[in-house]
C-alpha cells in the first residue's frame, strides 16, 4: 500500500497561487462598479446627496450598443450621458466639464479642462458631453450639481481613453494558460523519463 506524503507546495506552485489571487482581487472591483453584462452596465456616481447614472458610449462598429465606464478602448468619439436616479431635480442645475491630464508633477494643475458643456437643468432627464479624442491618456469628467444660488457641488469620474484593457487581459490570461500547460507538460515528461 502505498503512502501520501504531502510536501509544501513548490515554489512555482506558489508564485501561480499567488497571481491567481491577485488578479482575483483586481476583477472584483469592476463587477461592484458594474452591474454586468446581462444587467444596466453603467457607473453610480454620488454628487452631494443626488445619485448619478453615468453611461459612456463609442462610436466605432465593433462597439456599436456597448457602455463603457473607466475603460474606452478606442479613440475617436467619446459620449458621457449623466441621468439622476431620483426624481424631483427639476431645480438642479448640471455643469459637465472633459478634462485631460496633462502633467503628471503638479497635482493641482494636473488635468486640463478641453470642453465643457452650459449649464443645464438635470431633471429634463439626461444630460450628455462628447468629444472626440485623438491621444491616448488618462481623462476626467467633472460633474458640477447647482441647487439654488449658493449650493454648489462637485465630483469627479477618471477614465481611460485608446487602452483597450480586455484584449490586454486576454493576451495575458492566454499568456498564463500557455505557461501552466507547459509547466505541467515539463512536469509529466520529468516523471517519465
Amino acid at each position: 500500500m502505498r503512502h501520501l506524503i504531502i510536501n509544501q507546495p513548490s515554489k512555482a506552485c506558489r508564485a501561480c497561487l499567488l497571481i491567481i489571487a491577485l488578479f482575483s482581487l483586481m476583477i472584483d472591483q469592476p463587477v461592484f462598479a458594474h452591474a454586468g453584462v446581462d444587467h444596466d452596465n453603467s457607473c453610480f456616481l454620488t454628487v452631494g446627496d443626488t445619485r448619478l447614472r453615468i453611461s459612456g458610449y463609442q462610436f466605432q462598429p465593433e462597439l456599436e450598443g456597448k457602455h463603457f465606464c473607466h475603460f474606452f478602448p478606442e479613440l475617436g468619439q467619446i459620449v458621457l450621458a449623466v441621468e439622476p436616479l431620483a426624481e424631483g431635480q427639476e431645480k438642479t442645475l448640471v455643469t459637465l466639464e472633459l478634462a485631460a491630464l496633462t502633467s503628471w508633477l503638479n497635482p493641482a494643475e494636473a488635468f486640463t479642462v478641453i470642453k465643457q458643456q452650459p449649464e443645464q437643468p438635470i431633471g429634463t432627464g439626461l444630460a450628455s458631453i462628447s468629444q472626440t479624442i485623438e491621444q491616448r491618456g488618462v481623462y476626467r469628467l467633472n460633474v458640477t450639481l447647482q441647487e439654488g444660488s449658493d449650493k454648489s457641488r462637485q465630483q469627479r469620474l477618471i477614465f481611460l481613453v485608446g487602452i483597450p484593457v480586455t484584449k490586454i487581459l486576454v493576451m495575458i490570461a492566454g499568456g498564463l494558460l500557455v505557461f501552466v500547460l507547459g509547466f505541467a507538460g515539463l512536469s509529466s515528461l520529468k516523471k517519465k523519463g
